[in-house]
């Protein structure tokens, strides 16, 4: 059974910190940096904006179903195994490692990642499956980039705020405790 759980643990988004204190409550729960997550968006944001700006004047839609790629791969990995192992939260980590953590919970960026995870699978299946190219592909980049943008820029989780609106109208179960958002936006109960 230790062996199990050990291994469930390498695929838990985020780490649960012993005695970690958020906004003067404690946080048993599983947290990521937020800071990291905020580099990240925005490193998603700048590679995302040049992809859709190809296709956007010039027509040209390769660099786009590439970054469709590394983005579907990126967010899979940060849904399924991990923050851990995304490429892009790595680059962020390392982007920040000198300053100091702002921890949040890793429910909430799970959703919002899932959320990425959902449009980038849309675009997969619409370029790769159905070989649709055109204004459907850069209307889903541009709600993808406005969401990027919403949280590299203003620190405002998008998929954070829907998952609280979702837990308010009881739409999806309430965890025990409910974790930290960035900015303190939500409360713990």
């Amino acid at each position: 059974m230790k062996k199990f759980i050990t291994r469930y643990r390498l695929f838990q988004t985020g780490q649960v910190i012993p005695g970690l204190v958020i906004h003067g409550q404690p946080a048993p729960y599983p947290v990521v940096n937020e800071r990291a997550v905020r580099a990240g968006a925005g490193i998603m944001l700048v590679l995302g904006l040049f992809a859709f700006f190809q296709a956007f004047y010039l027509a040209e839609y390769l660099f786009l179903k590439i970054l469709v790629i590394a983005f579907f791969i990126d967010f899979l990995l940060k849904v399924i195994v991990g923050n851990t192992y995304s490429p892009v939260s790595q680059l962020a980590n390392l982007i920040v490692r000198k300053q100091e953590p702002e921890y949040v919970g890793a429910i909430q960026k799970r959703f919002a990642w899932s959320i990425g995870l959902a449009l980038s699978s849309v675009m997969v299946i619409l370029i790769f499956s159905l070989g649709i190219i055109g204004p459907i592909n850069l209307a889903i980049c541009a709600l993808c980039l406005a969401f990027m943008f919403m949280e590299s820029a203003f620190g405002i989780c998008v998929g954070c705020n829907i998952y609280s609106f979702l837990l308010a109208k009881n739409i999806i179960a309430t965890p025990a405790i409910r974790p930290s958002c960035a900015g303190n936006v939500c409360s713990i109960e």
